[in-house]
């Protein structure tokens, strides 16, 4: 397949579509991270800065490449980079802005004090990255300022590229403890193709459940871009508080977090001899169930596995915690132990018993039952009495411990 390019094709709105998209979901995961007194921003001092409320800021240039090697992987930042360059000298010249009253040294090195700088990038990090490796060592006390002027000076005097040359004399043009510590906060963020994976870990963070997180992350993404165009709209910069945060959407994460309780059809086997599972025995005995009757043994027998299968999952995902199904079954013992015990306060004869247990298993099926603070449907409550007699550690006659092995 030819490499060469139309001109349509040159100019098409998808490798400058994922560049835009690439800035702004760096943007949510510096938003998800947030912490109180913190904030964000989006295109309003750089391509995206935080405020980290210490009076310190970090600036970040987003550079995102559709290049790839011959090997197919994402191209290297490499010593000439342009992209890279260009952020330099951005930088520098942001550092000695006169119009933001940064024209003499000193206020430079204050504005540098405060301020960290970050070139974030999907491009592979690159060890033979020149600049990379001598900012490190500056960083590090391997290596001198005048080293490194000296080195940029080579570069820019060797390169036959004029944009690069315009880059590297910007940096140069910084006085020499300026560019010190200028080098000094200057950090690289490389090899970081899958950032929307980093904005779902961040949600996941927030103590929301693996099988939420796609839906939490849909409906936080929409939100934000929605205000973000609203904003925009209105002239408004964008930038967001931790305070903004916490008031749009803490809800949504506690929706997401204690939400409601997915419940699953049971699809697996039934036990074989239905008739002779306990609970069954039980309301046979009573007169509820008849043991020809197989289809609505089956459709009780599928009430209590629902519920066990459903109590199970919760547990081993997380979504319910032990001393919750401890609650929801000691719920529903006493609830039994009490109906119980005003049922059975008489004596009673023989033949009333199941009479009594009729009664019990009506009063019993009609209640409710929450778990989770969330009220379950009919059928996993009339599960969860059938299972615990099935245990048994309820039953509906007055001698139902019998049934006990």
């Amino acid at each position: 397949m030819s490499n060469n390019k139309t001109h349509i094709e040159k100019t098409a709105a998808e490798s400058k579509s994922i560049g835009f998209d690439y800035q702004y979901y760096f943007f949510l995961w510096k938003v998800l991270l947030l912490k109180p007194n913190e904030s964000v921003g989006l295109e309003v001092i750089d391509d995206v800065h935080t405020d980290l409320g210490n009076n310190l800021q970090v600036l970040y240039q987003l550079k995102h490449t559709v290049k790839k090697n011959s090997k197919g992987d994402i191209a290297n930042l490499t010593t000439s980079d342009l992209d890279m360059w260009k952020t330099f000298s951005n930088w520098s010249k942001v550092i000695c802005d006169t119009n933001d009253a940064r024209s003499t040294k000193q206020a430079q090195l204050n504005f540098i004090e405060k301020t960290s700088f970050v070139l974030a990038s999907n491009k592979s990090s690159n060890k033979s990255n020149e600049i990379v490796k001598i900012i490190s060592h500056l960083q590090s006390g391997t290596k001198k300022i005048n080293e490194i002027r000296t080195h940029f000076l080579s570069l820019e005097k060797n390169t036959k590229n004029e944009d690069l040359k315009g880059y590297i004399k910007d940096v140069l043009s910084l006085d020499e403890l300026v560019l010190e510590q200028f080098l000094l906060n200057t950090f690289f963020h490389l090899d970081d193709d899958d950032i929307i994976t980093k904005c779902k870990e961040a949600i996941k963070s927030k103590m929301i459940p693996q099988e939420k997180i796609e839906k939490a992350f849909s409906t936080i993404d929409s939100s934000i871009r929605s205000d973000n165009f609203l904003q925009v709209k209105e002239g408004v910069k964008i930038e967001i508080t931790f305070e903004d945060l916490y008031k749009k959407f803490r809800r949504q994460f506690d929706l997401y977090r204690n939400g409601s309780l997915d419940v699953q059809e049971y699809k697996g086997a039934l036990p074989n001899n239905l008739e002779e599972q306990v609970f069954i025995k039980q309301l046979e005995e009573i007169g509820f169930v008849k043991s020809c009757d197989s289809d609505y043994i089956t459709k009780l027998t599928l009430f209590k596995l629902k519920l066990i299968n459903n109590l199970d999952e919760w547990k081993r995902d997380g979504n319910v915690t032990e001393l919750e199904l401890e609650r929801f079954k000691k719920d529903a013992f006493n609830l039994w132990d009490t109906e119980f015990r005003i049922q059975h306060v008489e004596n009673i004869n023989e033949e009333d018993y199941n009479k009594k247990g009729v009664e019990l298993l009506r009063s019993v099926l009609k209640e409710r039952l929450k778990l989770a603070e969330q009220e379950l449907d009919i059928d996993l409550c009339h599960g969860n009495f059938y299972s615990l007699s099935d245990e048994p550690v309820i039953g509906w006659r007055k001698d139902w411990e019998k049934h006990k092995k």
